[in-house]
């Protein structure tokens, strides 16, 4: 039996990755989001506002005494106000940052709180972005806190080694372009809050998005492969060199 627990199930690759998962009866889910979207025999909802630190503190991790291996998949994230800094809403600033980057830190403190003795194979996913390895001015709230995932992630795998922390895999993936209500926010800014709008408008007109669910499928596949050992890795360059 396999356990995963991810956060931002109430839609997008969140919901998309738990669907695909359930496909296989081994799988156990257990999301973590404000909405609860899915019913399933192996779906089990935690409603969690990320954005509130105190709440997501509170998230507990269960025994899973028969599982072979737990996993958690941080998903949930916000690009969060577009503009460049000096222009920005203060309160989406913050939200951004606790929701991209805090919300995930806490959940991997009480993670390997819960499983750091337990003999099941512990693996964390964080899903990253190019924009975490490239500046895109007017998303720096995205790309910061998305470089600061990265980071994090290389920092808990040295500690693990550290600690001999046994059985234990992070990463950070890319997953690459998805067609997600973030991408339709990015298409509708002016210009003059985002210069590479354009960009973006002809990658959906071209076809070059991927859909939440083409994208789960690869997730899986990358899951499946337990091929963990970079820290960082682009999901799309990961698959096309096989």
């Amino acid at each position: 039996m396999n356990v995963f627990y991810i956060t931002g199930t109430s839609s997008g690759l969140g919901m998309a990755l738990a669907e695909e998962l359930l496909k296989n009866e081994d799988n156990h889910v257990v999301g973590i989001s404000r909405n609860c979207e899915l019913s399933h025999p192996n779906y089990v909802h935690k409603q969690v506002d990320l954005t509130d630190e105190v709440s997501t503190g509170k998230v507990r991790f269960g025994d899973h005494f028969k599982a072979d291996k737990v996993f958690l998949i941080n998903n949930a994230g916000t690009l969060g106000e577009i503009g460049y800094h000096g222009e920005l809403d203060v309160s989406e600033l913050a939200d951004a940052y606790k929701l991209n980057l805090v919300a995930p830190a806490i959940l991997i403190n009480n993670f390997l709180n819960a499983y750091k003795d337990k003999e099941a194979e512990k693996i964390i996913l964080n899903i990253s972005s190019g924009a975490s390895v490239a500046p895109y001015p007017g998303w720096g709230m995205y790309c910061a806190t998305k470089a600061g995932l990265n980071m994090l992630t290389e920092v808990v795998k040295e500690e693990a080694e550290i600690n001999d922390i046994k059985a234990f895999s992070i990463q950070a993936i890319a997953p690459g372009i998805v067609e997600s209500p973030m991408q339709e926010k990015i298409r509708s800014t002016p210009k003059e809050k985002f210069d590479m709008v354009e960009r973006f408008i002809e990658m959906k007109e071209t076809g070059l998005l991927q859909t939440p669910e083409e994208t789960a499928k690869m997730l899986v596949g990358h899951i499946n492969s337990s091929n963990y050992n970079d820290p960082f890795v682009d999901l799309r360059e990961l698959i096309a060199s096989k």
